[in-house]
């Protein structure tokens, strides 16, 4: 039997095949454990490959945006309205222009990954348990998953050493302000290699992290995403074959035996169609971000190409309880240019509504602009939900998010914004140059969500075990298996986790 753990061991080929559609955390977790289970795999992602060029020019910057930021798009900002003009380009980031709301996934052989914040927090079970349905195994998880998907990518506290490092002195600041306000920010792990940090701070690797570089991926290499660890992993079992700039466009059941038929797009750079092709497989895993994976079974259901899908498919799509504020800083000294990823979380348990929790984000803005300001995540619990549903008009799969500016979640998420700033700040005579911002209109609030969750979700449109309802030999490893939210943290380690509860059940039964 192959090793479920970070061992990249193989057995032998057992003569099945899969295919996996998207390389981010889920797809990635699929490919290494189907690897290592010897069953011929292939991997399509719409997007390119992201290798770390030695002259530390890989991605594009947060000062310098350009094409390599956005996926074909003439734009790239923080909202769908207001953009700075680049070149058309498979560039990382991927804007959906949603119906009340706009969701962010990454693109390339790394997925999300590549533009994650590189937290890995593990939720707490009572907020894993608000957001989940009975059943969906948060001890298991915590015993044996979480664990296992940090150790896959590496995941480790910020260092004492580099906390007290000059760059990092807003991460300093930020724990004399929650202390102000009379929280202990608790501490979690980031997937970040802290000796190539320590390389940035030294002048001997390409300044990334230490600029707060996270969003168009990270230069210095010092980002573990999954293209770091789980899927050279997977290619090096020999049974995994990646294909880059494959865009899927079609699903249907084999006919003659059990699974699945796939065709996709080979496309170029300027997104034109190079040529298709088409792969069959025994097993099929859905792992192309919760809107893409969603929108492609929503319109194989529609189209009658998948007709026996479960009408739960598109339903329980949500934004993780994210509400983006930024607030004036300058009551303490963030630095010239924050050091990032960020740190610490605090929780309020007790205010109208429901548990909140706040983390600090480090604000990529070039010198000496970082001392102006800095952004803060508020998470809370929130009922809102939308779905992905087909527009026969378009014949096409779109979000429809029923909860316009001002909604409860936007309420809470500002009201908490001001409780901080009064108790923090105000209610200790620190000089403020302005208030927090939480408009739609410039991209803040609840408008935009990097965390879209939901649509293909557990004890809905799937089983536990991750297999789609409708269809034998059909699994979801991505984010579109969770219900709408993971508890108060980001997503992308709760992903990981279930991924590797998926596939250890596959494995262990096939």
């Amino acid at each position: 039997m192959a090793s479920l753990g970070g061992s990249v061991s193989a057995a032998p080929s057992t003569g099945k095949s899969a295919i996996v559609i998207g390389t981010g955390f889920g797809g990635a977790v699929a490919a290494l454990r189907l690897g290592q289970a010897g069953i011929k795999t292939t991997v399509f992602e719409r997007g390119r490959r992201w290798p770390i060029r030695p002259d530390g020019n890989t991605f594009a910057t947060f000062s310098a945006p350009d094409g390599r930021a956005s996926w074909f798009s003439n734009t790239v900002g923080v909202t769908s309205s207001v953009g700075i003009p680049v070149n058309y380009y498979p560039g990382l980031l991927d804007r959906i222009k949603g119906n009340g709301i706009d969701a962010v996934y990454g693109a390339g052989v790394g997925g999300g990954s590549l533009a994650f914040g590189s937290f890995t927090p593990v939720p707490r079970k009572q907020d894993f348990n608000d957001v989940f349905p009975g059943g969906a195994g948060f001890d298991e998880l915590a015993a044996t998953y979480y664990p296992r998907a940090k150790k896959m990518l590496n995941a480790s506290q910020l260092p004492t050493d580099i906390m007290n490092h000059p760059r990092y002195v807003g991460t300093r600041s930020w724990l004399a302000t929650c202390r102000r306000y009379g929280k202990e920010p608790v501490s979690f792990d980031y997937a970040i290699d802290w000796d190539i940090v320590r390389a940035e701070l030294a002048g001997k690797a390409r300044s990334s992290i230490i600029d707060g570089e996270l969003g168009f991926g990270v230069n210095s290499g010092a980002k573990n995403s999954v293209d770091h660890n789980y899927l050279p992993a997977a290619e090096r079992t020999g049974h995994v074959t990646i294909k880059p700039l494959h865009e899927v466009f079609d699903i249907v059941p084999r006919t003659r035996k059990p699974g699945f038929v796939v065709t996709a797009r080979v496309i170029d750079e300027a997104h034109r169609t190079v040529r298709v092709v088409r792969a069959e497989a025994d097993y099929l895993f859905m792992a192309a971000g919760s809107f893409h994976t969603t929108r492609m079974l929503v319109e194989a259901r529609a189209e009658g190409r998948l007709p026996k899908l479960s009408n739960k498919v598109g339903e329980g799509f949500g934004a993780n309880g994210d509400f983006l504020t930024a607030r004036t800083a300058v009551s303490d000294d963030y630095g010239t240019q924050q050091g990032g990823p960020g740190f610490g979380r605090i929780y309020e348990d007790d205010l109208p509504g429901g548990p909140v929790s706040m983390v600090y984000h480090s604000t990529p803005l070039p010198s000496p602009l970082g001392k102006a300001a800095t952004t803060n995540l508020i998470q809370v619990h929130s009922d809102e939900r939308g779905t992905v549903d087909y527009n026969h008009a378009t014949r096409a799969a779109e979000i429809n998010y029923p909860f316009p500016e001002g909604n409860a979640l936007d309420r809470r998420g500002a009201a908490f914004a001001e409780r901080f700033r009064q108790r923090a700040e105000v209610g200790h005579g620190r000089p403020l140059s302005g208030i927090p911002v939480y408009s739609r209109a410039v991209g803040f609030g609840s408008s935009s969500t990097y965390h879209g969750l939901g649509g293909v979700v557990m004890n809905r449109a799937a089983n536990f075990d991750g297999s789609v309802r409708g269809y034998d030999n059909l699994y979801v490893v991505d984010g579109s298996f969770a219900p709408g939210a993971v508890g108060l943290v980001n997503p992308a380690l709760t992903i990981t986790a279930l991924a590797e509860r998926t596939m250890a059940r596959f494995v262990a039964s096939h």
